[in-house]
Protein backbone atom coordinates (compact mmCIF):
# COMPACT_ATOMS: atom_id res chain seq x y z
CA UNK A 1 0.00 0.00 0.00
CA UNK A 2 1.29 3.38 -1.22
CA UNK A 3 0.50 6.41 1.18
CA UNK A 4 1.06 9.79 -0.61
CA UNK A 5 1.30 13.08 1.20
CA UNK A 6 1.51 16.67 -0.28
CA UNK A 7 0.07 19.91 0.58
CA UNK A 8 -2.98 21.28 -0.67
CA UNK A 9 -2.98 24.64 -3.06
CA UNK A 10 -5.48 26.64 -3.71
CA UNK A 11 -5.19 27.83 -7.26
CA UNK A 12 -2.10 29.32 -8.12
CA UNK A 13 -0.94 29.83 -4.37
CA UNK A 14 1.60 28.44 -3.14
CA UNK A 15 1.43 26.88 0.43
CA UNK A 16 4.05 26.85 3.21
CA UNK A 17 5.97 23.95 3.42
CA UNK A 18 5.10 21.58 6.26
CA UNK A 19 6.92 19.11 8.87
CA UNK A 20 4.80 16.01 8.62
CA UNK A 21 4.95 13.71 11.81
CA UNK A 22 3.60 9.95 12.32
CA UNK A 23 2.49 7.68 14.88
CA UNK A 24 0.57 4.69 15.50
CA UNK A 25 -1.24 3.06 18.91
CA UNK A 26 -1.14 -0.58 19.80
CA UNK A 27 -2.80 -3.06 17.72
CA UNK A 28 -6.95 -3.46 18.02
CA UNK A 29 -7.43 -5.84 19.55
CA UNK A 30 -4.16 -6.03 21.32
CA UNK A 31 -2.51 -8.92 22.59
CA UNK A 32 -3.43 -11.36 19.31
CA UNK A 33 -1.22 -13.94 17.59
CA UNK A 34 -2.23 -12.39 14.15
CA UNK A 35 -0.26 -8.97 15.54
CA UNK A 36 2.74 -11.34 16.39
CA UNK A 37 2.72 -13.09 13.06
CA UNK A 38 2.63 -10.42 10.60
CA UNK A 39 5.59 -8.65 9.48
CA UNK A 40 5.03 -4.96 8.49
CA UNK A 41 7.45 -2.99 6.96
CA UNK A 42 6.58 1.03 6.13
CA UNK A 43 9.78 2.68 4.24
CA UNK A 44 10.18 5.58 2.14
CA UNK A 45 9.13 5.21 -1.68
CA UNK A 46 9.56 6.25 -5.43
CA UNK A 47 6.30 7.97 -5.86
CA UNK A 48 6.26 6.92 -9.52
CA UNK A 49 7.31 3.29 -9.34
CA UNK A 50 6.83 2.45 -5.59
CA UNK A 51 10.05 1.23 -5.52
CA UNK A 52 10.96 0.75 -1.56
CA UNK A 53 13.90 3.70 -0.67
CA UNK A 54 15.32 4.04 3.22
CA UNK A 55 13.61 2.34 5.46
CA UNK A 56 11.32 3.52 8.33
CA UNK A 57 10.69 0.58 10.40
CA UNK A 58 10.00 -3.13 10.36
CA UNK A 59 9.15 -5.92 12.68
CA UNK A 60 6.31 -7.42 13.73
CA UNK A 61 2.90 -5.65 13.68
CA UNK A 62 3.18 -4.89 17.27
CA UNK A 63 7.08 -4.23 17.04
CA UNK A 64 6.03 -1.57 14.36
CA UNK A 65 3.30 -0.27 16.68
CA UNK A 66 5.62 0.32 20.02
CA UNK A 67 8.33 1.98 17.81
CA UNK A 68 6.04 4.70 16.68
CA UNK A 69 4.03 5.21 19.25
CA UNK A 70 6.08 8.06 20.26
CA UNK A 71 5.53 10.44 17.11
CA UNK A 72 8.53 9.76 14.16
CA UNK A 73 9.33 12.90 11.44
CA UNK A 74 8.54 11.92 8.07
CA UNK A 75 11.47 13.14 6.01
CA UNK A 76 9.56 15.47 3.13
CA UNK A 77 12.57 15.26 0.62
CA UNK A 78 14.28 11.52 1.24
CA UNK A 79 16.87 12.51 -1.22
CA UNK A 80 18.58 15.03 0.32
CA UNK A 81 20.91 14.07 3.52
CA UNK A 82 19.13 16.45 6.08
CA UNK A 83 15.26 16.01 7.66
CA UNK A 84 13.48 18.66 5.40
CA UNK A 85 10.03 20.28 5.69
CA UNK A 86 7.23 18.88 3.15
CA UNK A 87 7.29 21.02 0.39
CA UNK A 88 5.64 19.04 -2.48
CA UNK A 89 4.92 15.87 -2.01
CA UNK A 90 6.44 11.97 0.10
CA UNK A 91 5.41 8.92 -0.65
CA UNK A 92 5.03 5.89 1.89
CA UNK A 93 5.40 2.14 0.92
CA UNK A 94 3.63 -0.31 4.02
CA UNK A 95 4.59 -3.67 3.44
CA UNK A 96 2.97 -6.83 5.17
CA UNK A 97 3.45 -10.39 5.01
CA UNK A 98 1.84 -12.95 7.10
CA UNK A 99 4.16 -16.04 8.11
CA UNK A 100 3.72 -18.92 10.00
CA UNK A 101 0.14 -18.02 10.95
CA UNK A 102 -2.88 -20.64 11.83
CA UNK A 103 -6.35 -19.12 12.93
CA UNK A 104 -8.74 -17.05 12.37
CA UNK A 105 -8.01 -13.42 14.17
CA UNK A 106 -8.51 -9.93 12.41
CA UNK A 107 -6.36 -6.86 13.63
CA UNK A 108 -6.18 -3.11 12.94
CA UNK A 109 -2.93 -0.81 13.56
CA UNK A 110 -4.21 2.77 13.65
CA UNK A 111 -1.83 5.12 11.68
CA UNK A 112 -1.52 8.90 12.84
CA UNK A 113 -0.57 11.51 10.59
CA UNK A 114 0.05 15.24 11.35
CA UNK A 115 1.27 18.21 9.62
CA UNK A 116 2.83 21.51 11.43
CA UNK A 117 4.14 24.60 9.33
CA UNK A 118 7.40 25.29 9.47
CA UNK A 119 7.18 28.98 8.69
CA UNK A 120 8.62 31.34 11.37
CA UNK A 121 8.96 27.79 13.49
CA UNK A 122 10.28 25.46 14.91
CA UNK A 123 8.36 22.53 13.99
CA UNK A 124 7.78 20.66 17.18
CA UNK A 125 6.57 16.90 17.65
CA UNK A 126 2.44 17.07 18.04
CA UNK A 127 2.70 13.35 19.28
CA UNK A 128 4.96 13.83 22.18
CA UNK A 129 3.19 13.11 25.46
CA UNK A 130 1.27 10.63 24.55
CA UNK A 131 1.03 7.34 26.14
CA UNK A 132 3.96 5.15 24.95
CA UNK A 133 3.88 2.06 26.93
CA UNK A 134 4.62 -1.07 25.49
CA UNK A 135 2.19 -2.44 23.37
CA UNK A 136 0.67 -5.84 25.14
CA UNK A 137 2.59 -9.09 23.93
CA UNK A 138 0.43 -12.48 22.90
CA UNK A 139 0.47 -15.56 24.07
CA UNK A 140 2.56 -17.74 21.13
CA UNK A 141 1.04 -20.77 21.85
CA UNK A 142 -2.48 -20.23 23.51
CA UNK A 143 -3.77 -23.48 22.34
CA UNK A 144 -1.28 -27.09 21.77
CA UNK A 145 -3.51 -29.22 19.83
CA UNK A 146 -2.15 -32.08 17.46
CA UNK A 147 -1.26 -31.84 13.87
CA UNK A 148 -0.39 -35.34 12.57
CA UNK A 149 1.67 -38.63 13.69
CA UNK A 150 4.50 -40.20 11.28
CA UNK A 151 4.59 -43.76 11.86
CA UNK A 152 7.89 -45.65 10.61
CA UNK A 153 6.43 -48.96 8.98
CA UNK A 154 7.88 -50.24 5.85
CA UNK A 155 5.79 -49.64 2.84
CA UNK A 156 4.07 -46.66 4.02
CA UNK A 157 6.43 -44.29 2.14
CA UNK A 158 9.69 -44.48 0.12
CA UNK A 159 12.48 -44.34 2.60
CA UNK A 160 10.53 -45.44 6.09
CA UNK A 161 11.27 -48.93 7.26
CA UNK A 162 9.97 -50.54 10.33
CA UNK A 163 10.89 -48.74 13.09
CA UNK A 164 13.57 -46.83 10.20
CA UNK A 165 13.81 -43.91 8.49
CA UNK A 166 16.23 -42.21 5.98
CA UNK A 167 16.73 -38.17 5.36
CA UNK A 168 13.94 -37.23 3.53
CA UNK A 169 10.21 -35.40 3.48
CA UNK A 170 7.53 -37.41 4.25
CA UNK A 171 3.59 -36.50 5.06
CA UNK A 172 1.84 -37.64 8.20
CA UNK A 173 0.63 -41.00 8.09
CA UNK A 174 -2.46 -40.06 10.46
CA UNK A 175 -4.01 -36.81 11.06
CA UNK A 176 -3.31 -33.26 8.40
CA UNK A 177 -1.97 -35.14 5.36
CA UNK A 178 -1.18 -31.98 3.80
CA UNK A 179 1.94 -31.07 6.77
CA UNK A 180 4.54 -33.52 7.01
CA UNK A 181 8.32 -33.85 8.61
CA UNK A 182 11.54 -32.99 6.64
CA UNK A 183 14.28 -35.24 8.57
CA UNK A 184 17.73 -34.13 7.72
CA UNK A 185 19.82 -36.16 10.29
CA UNK A 186 19.19 -39.69 12.11
CA UNK A 187 20.97 -41.76 14.54
CA UNK A 188 20.78 -45.48 14.29
CA UNK A 189 21.51 -48.52 16.71
CA UNK A 190 23.25 -51.71 15.17
CA UNK A 191 20.54 -53.05 13.05
CA UNK A 192 19.70 -49.79 10.86
CA UNK A 193 16.69 -49.21 13.37
CA UNK A 194 16.62 -45.31 14.47
CA UNK A 195 16.41 -44.44 17.36
CA UNK A 196 16.56 -40.53 17.01
CA UNK A 197 16.06 -37.72 14.14
CA UNK A 198 16.20 -34.07 13.90
CA UNK A 199 13.53 -32.77 11.49
CA UNK A 200 11.86 -29.49 10.41
CA UNK A 201 7.71 -29.64 10.20
CA UNK A 202 7.32 -28.38 6.65
CA UNK A 203 3.88 -27.84 4.65
CA UNK A 204 3.50 -29.63 2.00
CA UNK A 205 1.84 -27.32 -0.28
CA UNK A 206 4.47 -24.61 0.01
CA UNK A 207 2.96 -22.81 2.58
CA UNK A 208 4.04 -21.70 6.05
CA UNK A 209 4.14 -24.26 8.69
CA UNK A 210 2.88 -23.88 12.38
CA UNK A 211 5.43 -23.78 14.99
CA UNK A 212 5.69 -26.75 17.30
CA UNK A 213 4.87 -27.13 20.78
CA UNK A 214 5.12 -30.60 21.59
CA UNK A 215 7.15 -33.50 19.91
CA UNK A 216 6.36 -37.36 21.57
CA UNK A 217 8.77 -39.64 20.03
CA UNK A 218 7.34 -43.15 20.82
CA UNK A 219 10.04 -46.45 21.02
CA UNK A 220 8.93 -49.77 22.64
CA UNK A 221 6.49 -49.30 25.63
CA UNK A 222 7.09 -45.86 26.26
CA UNK A 223 8.20 -42.42 24.58
CA UNK A 224 10.43 -39.19 25.09
CA UNK A 225 8.22 -36.14 25.42
CA UNK A 226 9.93 -32.25 23.83
CA UNK A 227 8.17 -29.18 24.83
CA UNK A 228 8.90 -25.83 23.51
CA UNK A 229 10.24 -22.64 25.50
CA UNK A 230 8.96 -19.40 25.31
CA UNK A 231 10.34 -19.31 21.27
CA UNK A 232 8.18 -20.69 18.65
CA UNK A 233 9.63 -22.73 15.76
CA UNK A 234 9.54 -25.69 13.20
CA UNK A 235 12.76 -27.23 13.81
CA UNK A 236 13.55 -29.83 16.82
CA UNK A 237 16.98 -28.01 17.36
CA UNK A 238 15.42 -25.14 18.76
CA UNK A 239 13.35 -27.89 21.23
CA UNK A 240 14.64 -28.26 25.05
CA UNK A 241 16.00 -31.47 25.35
CA UNK A 242 17.55 -32.62 21.41
CA UNK A 243 21.08 -32.77 21.43
CA UNK A 244 23.65 -30.64 19.57
CA UNK A 245 22.73 -31.70 16.30
CA UNK A 246 19.22 -31.36 16.51
CA UNK A 247 18.12 -34.89 17.15
CA UNK A 248 15.64 -35.92 19.48
CA UNK A 249 15.15 -39.75 20.61
CA UNK A 250 12.68 -42.77 21.73
CA UNK A 251 13.65 -43.47 25.31
CA UNK A 252 16.22 -45.85 26.76
CA UNK A 253 17.57 -46.35 22.95
CA UNK A 254 14.60 -47.90 21.97
CA UNK A 255 13.76 -48.15 17.68
CA UNK A 256 11.16 -45.29 16.66
CA UNK A 257 7.86 -46.35 16.42
CA UNK A 258 6.35 -43.11 15.45
CA UNK A 259 6.68 -39.54 15.93
CA UNK A 260 3.49 -37.29 16.89
CA UNK A 261 3.79 -33.40 16.08
CA UNK A 262 1.48 -30.94 17.57
CA UNK A 263 1.26 -27.06 16.95
CA UNK A 264 0.55 -24.01 18.14
CA UNK A 265 -3.16 -22.36 16.89
CA UNK A 266 -5.15 -19.11 18.25
CA UNK A 267 -8.20 -21.57 19.18
CA UNK A 268 -9.17 -20.24 22.46
CA UNK A 269 -8.48 -22.48 25.66
CA UNK A 270 -12.31 -23.86 26.02
CA UNK A 271 -12.06 -24.89 22.27
CA UNK A 272 -8.67 -26.33 22.48
CA UNK A 273 -8.59 -29.86 21.69
CA UNK A 274 -5.09 -30.71 23.45
CA UNK A 275 -2.29 -32.23 22.26
CA UNK A 276 -3.38 -36.36 22.25
CA UNK A 277 -2.61 -39.44 21.35
CA UNK A 278 -4.16 -42.59 22.30
CA UNK A 279 -0.90 -44.61 21.59
CA UNK A 280 1.14 -42.63 24.40
CA UNK A 281 1.08 -44.21 27.51
CA UNK A 282 3.07 -44.36 30.43
CA UNK A 283 5.58 -46.65 29.79
CA UNK A 284 9.07 -47.07 30.28
CA UNK A 285 9.62 -43.30 29.76
CA UNK A 286 7.70 -39.72 29.01
CA UNK A 287 4.80 -38.59 30.30
CA UNK A 288 1.07 -37.95 29.22
CA UNK A 289 0.70 -35.42 26.62
CA UNK A 290 -0.20 -31.67 27.57
CA UNK A 291 -3.22 -30.66 26.97
CA UNK A 292 -4.23 -27.20 25.79
CA UNK A 293 -3.14 -24.57 27.53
Amino acid sequence: MRLTFALPQRGAAVNNPAALWLATDCPMPASTSLAESIHLALSYADCESETAGDPIASGSLREVADDLRGGYRVDGDPATDDVECLSDEVCVLVEYELVGYVGSESVDLPLWFAAVQCRNTAPANPFAGRDAAPCAPADPCPCCRTLGKLEFEAGTQPGLGDSSAAPGTYAFTEGDTDYGLEIYDTSEKDGGETVGVAFRLVNLSGGPAPSLCTVAVKGGPGFEQYDRADGTSVDTADLPGSDADGLVYAPEGKAISHVTVCVCTTDAEDECPGCTDPSLTNGNGGRPPRGGR
